[in-house]
């Protein structure tokens, strides 16, 4: 992975036109650090895991690395510090007022994502366990900023796992599905984030809080 001279003045993070996907990502020095079981980085390893697994998929992936301080809009990617998982959140002031802009879905409370803001990447490298795992979640938040909600039983979904999706990239880190290329189409055209189906119930997220 090197990081490439360019000089494009991008208009967004985040590009999807038609099925070629084009990112401008920087990659914090926490992060060039050498993986625990391997050579690579964890940057190579979660650029090659974004490229590897949304190819799959029928995307064609261009990923532009730039310095962490360009001033071009970009994606950066970043070790996670608040929490015991990976995740994609917005910059602290676009915290909260997401709700407002997506009918209250829980899920834009941290992430209030639009096609200019698309949120950072914050990776977990203190719970790495394999090369092939970090790369699958590496794809798996890159889904989110894509415009991709999550579809397993998390507790901001009130632990509904949406139906028929375990074998999806945004539940379990399997692979990218037809219908997630479709909801990336749509985000992109949109440019609305696209949640996958979710029940409220009191009942069921006391039960899962208890349980985890």
């Amino acid at each position: 992975m090197e990081t490439k001279d360019v000089y494009v003045k991008n208009k967004y993070p985040v590009t999807v036109e038609g099925m070629t996907i084009t990112a401008y990502m920087a990659f914090h020095k926490d992060l060039q650090k050498p993986a625990a079981d391997c050579d690579d980085t964890y940057a190579k390893l979660a650029y090659d895991g974004i490229k590897e697994n949304w190819e799959e998929a029928g995307f064609k992936v261009d990923i532009r690395v730039v310095d962490i301080k360009d001033k071009r809009p970009h994606v950066n990617i970043l070790p996670a510090k608040v929490s015991q998982t990976s995740y994609v959140m917005s910059r602290w002031y676009r915290w909260g007022w997401g709700l407002f802009r997506c009918s209250l879905h829980p899920e834009s409370f941290m992430l209030n994502w639009s096609l200019k803001n698309p949120g950072n990447i914050h990776l977990n490298i203190r719970r790495y366990r394999t090369k092939g795992h970090f790369k699958r979640m590496a794809a798996h938040e890159f889904g989110h900023v894509l415009g991709l909600g999550d579809a397993y039983a998390a507790n901001y979904r009130f632990y509904y796992e949406a139906p028929g999706t375990k074998n999806y990239m945004m539940n379990r880190n399997v692979r990218v599905s037809e219908e997630e290329v479709q909801m990336v189409l749509k985000a992109h055209k949109t440019g609305k984030m696209q949640y996958f189906p979710m029940e409220v119930s009191l009942k069921r997220f006391f039960k899962g809080l208890v349980k985890h």
